[in-house]
């Protein structure tokens, strides 16, 4: 059949009628392009800008031809394309070879099949190519959202390869969707065999150098100003904490992260020590202290530290987790946390810190950079000369704040040179970072030891789960000054001047995750904030129970099994074992005598039973004729004219399928229904 030219759009390509060879050519190829999108979708996000506008060229091009029916293009074109496609990647990232590149080419070319995907071969090519397209994915994100995209990936996928096992009889879009599903119902028992017994893994799933873990978003071991401010518009999660007993009030959540003591004027770093690390301060805990325990799970993010309420009183427990608590109490694992981690931690909310330092210990934690801060210095000079008192000198700086027309803000002026001075006596508005800087530069100017406390503060508490959500957000920066008679104490001038932060969190402020705009939209928000943490809890399952199925996890269920993990040949005839039950009872299943699926058959296999029962049985080589002739007589007149209706109606559809209609089918059922021989 010939195919029509020009842009002459043809209705019947989308409908489910079968008009001729070339219209059946062109419903596949669409359905195939439907697939072939939804298993691109997830690396949109993680593509170079003009690498996702490359394929989306090639995918709109693929498109516009069928619905045109014009020729693909010749070869001198795609090895072009080939040959741009390639050196882009190059020049983007200086290798053909690895994780980034290696995607993008993936994406790039499968683009580039579509434009000689003729044959039914190159169908199954560009199918095969999804889906090793889709096991990439997983190397951007394993989140919930990806996996759901990637099962409707490969639903539509396994669709379009069942759409090319039908013959000149199409079948339509309801019965492929329903096959598909019972294959994969078949496979959902070998599946859960695979992922239980199946040695884990331990490390990432891609582990080439140049591409363990880019682009990785979060706390930094640095402070500059206006680092911190960027991750306010963040709200990609943190890490969840799901308390044991008792939820802390919200200004009490300080979650620590690195500690930061060395200033260059500019920027703040941690203490690099020449000789050995002091001995950890003492703790002191009052009497009726009580220790509060919570499970943290950590979402990665490349760096050793862990985040841990202030103040941690346990090293984080997780089975093959090796921690240590540096002298600044910051908690460091010995690897960098690259994949999503789940410990336990316990905190003491009322414990000191640090009585036991003198002046050697407290020395990295008094230090200035030459030459910065002049008008700082001078202040302070004026201070100690009028004030002795270090903690009351501590609450002058703190009044200073709030009482001088300071400003919270996440869009700062900007502190070329000399930050501190122009701070505090120009500019006057910053982000936490801003706040924190300056107080431990005035507290050492005083002669006061003070630190940089980087972490996260406040919470997001999910009400449909018993679990707290720490957003990148969330991030924030504090003080702790070293006191006589107290040690190490926590200061927060952040909250001298905007004490709703540490109240209510960052959405407090900010008001992306609250209900703050105008009046109508009050129900819209709630609504999408209930679908917003019933996503999460779906999220934080998937997590749990899926991807936190680790190698030591997997131990402890083997154990409890009476399995000995750490015997390979006994895990390999658990696993045989299992999944020879697994195959046996599909088999058992799906191999087992099935009654005709055809509604005609059906209808007729009815009708033959009930005749049998008056002890007239069908022999299995008798046309539908002569066996009506044969129990002709055993009828009574109106049951016998019954059954020539029957039967007639049954070879009209049986042996003209384009007669076959709906209608007819259902009239066949019914007068198999009525008729009942006595």
């Amino acid at each position: 059949m010939a195919r029509p030219q020009g842009w002459t759009f043809s209705m019947r390509a989308l409908s489910g009628t079968l008009g001729g060879e070339w219209e059946r050519e062109r419903r596949d190829t669409l359905f195939l392009m439907g697939a072939i999108a939804l298993a691109v979708l997830p690396h949109v996000a993680e593509l170079p800008i003009w690498c996702s506008a490359g394929f989306a060229l090639l995918f709109a091009w693929r498109l516009g031809l069928i619905f045109a029916g014009a020729r693909l293009p010749g070869a001198p074109v795609r090895l072009a394309a080939a040959v741009a496609c390639t050196v882009g990647v190059l020049v983007q990232y200086d290798t053909l070879l690895g994780r980034e590149a290696g995607v993008a080419l993936l994406v790039l070319f499968l683009g580039l099949k579509l434009m000689e995907m003729r044959a039914r071969r190159d169908l199954f090519v560009v199918i095969f190519l999804c889906f090793f397209l889709l096991l990439t994915g997983f190397f951007h994100s394993q989140s919930f959202l990806v996996a759901l995209v990637t099962a409707a990936a490969v639903v539509a996928l396994l669709a379009a390869m069942l759409t090319m096992q039908f013959g000149q009889r199409e079948a339509g879009i309801g019965r492929r969707f329903r096959i598909v599903g019972l294959l994969l119902l078949q496979a959902v028992p070998i599946a859960a065999v695979l992922f239980v017994l199946f040695p884990r893994i331990s490390g990432p799933l891609w582990g080439l150098p140049e591409d363990s873990h880019t682009g990785r978003t979060g706390l930094s071991d640095t402070m500059a100003p206006g680092q911190i401010s960027k991750l306010a518009q963040d709200d990609e999660v943190a890490f969840r904490v799901q308390f044991v007993d008792r939820v802390p009030e919200p200004g009490r959540l300080y979650w620590r992260g690195p500690t930061l003591g060395h200033f260059d004027g500019r920027t703040w770093r941690p203490v690099r020590r020449e000789l050995a690390d002091p001995p950890p301060p003492t703790v002191a805990v009052p009497p009726d202290s009580k220790v509060l325990r919570y499970r943290t799970t950590l979402e990665p993010h490349s760096r050793r530290w862990l985040f841990a309420l202030d103040l941690p009183a346990e090293m984080a427990q997780a089975p093959g987790l090796a921690v240590s608590i540096a002298p600044d109490f910051t908690m460091q694992s010995v690897d960098p946390v690259v994949a999503r981690l789940r410990y336990d931690g316990a905190a003491r909310l009322d414990a000191s810190i640090g009585l036991n330092e003198n002046r050697l210990s407290l020395q990295d934690w008094i230090q200035l950079p030459p030459g910065q801060a002049r008008r700082t210095l001078e202040m302070a000079a004026r201070w100690r000369t009028e004030e002795h008192d270090e903690a009351k000198l501590v609450e002058r700086a703190l009044a200073m704040f709030r009482d001088n027309a300071f400003r919270y803000t996440l869009d700062p002026p900007l502190l070329l040179d000399d930050p501190v001075d122009r701070f505090l006596f120009e500019t006057r508005a910053g982000f936490c970072e801003h706040y924190s800087s300056a107080f431990v530069v005035l507290m050492r100017a005083l002669d006061i030891p003070a630190r940089v406390v980087t972490g996260y503060q406040g919470a997001e508490p999910n009400p449909g789960d018993d679990y707290w959500i720490v957003r990148q957000a969330d991030a924030h920066a504090w003080a702790e000054v070293w006191l006589p008679g107290r040690g190490w104490v926590r200061v927060d001038p952040t909250a001298a001047v905007a004490p709703e932060r540490i109240e209510r969190g960052s959405a407090g402020v900010q008001g992306r995750r609250s209900a703050i705009g105008a009046p109508g939209l009050l129900g819209e928000l709630e609504i999408l904030q209930r679908w917003r943490m019933s996503l999460d809890s779906l999220t934080n399952g998937w997590n749990q129970w899926v991807l936190n199925y680790d190698r030591s996890r997997q131990q402890a269920l083997l154990s409890k099994l009476g399995l000995d993990a750490t015997d390979p040949r006994e895990l390999a005839g658990a696993l045989a074992g299992m999944l020879a039950l697994a195959l046996g009872a599909v088999a058992l299943i799906t191999l087992r005598p099935r009654h005709p699926r055809d509604p005609v058959e059906r209808a007729y296999t009815r009708f033959c039973a009930r005749l049998a029962a008056l002890g007239a049985p069908r022999a299995r080589d008798e046309t539908a004729s002569r066996y009506l002739h044969r129990v002709d007589r055993l009828l009574e007149p109106s049951e016998a004219a019954l059954a020539r209706d029957i039967v007639a109606s049954y070879n009209r559809l049986r042996y003209d399928p384009d007669t076959a209609t709906p209608d007819r089918v259902r009239h066949l059922r019914r007068l198999v229904d009525a008729f009942k021989p006595r």
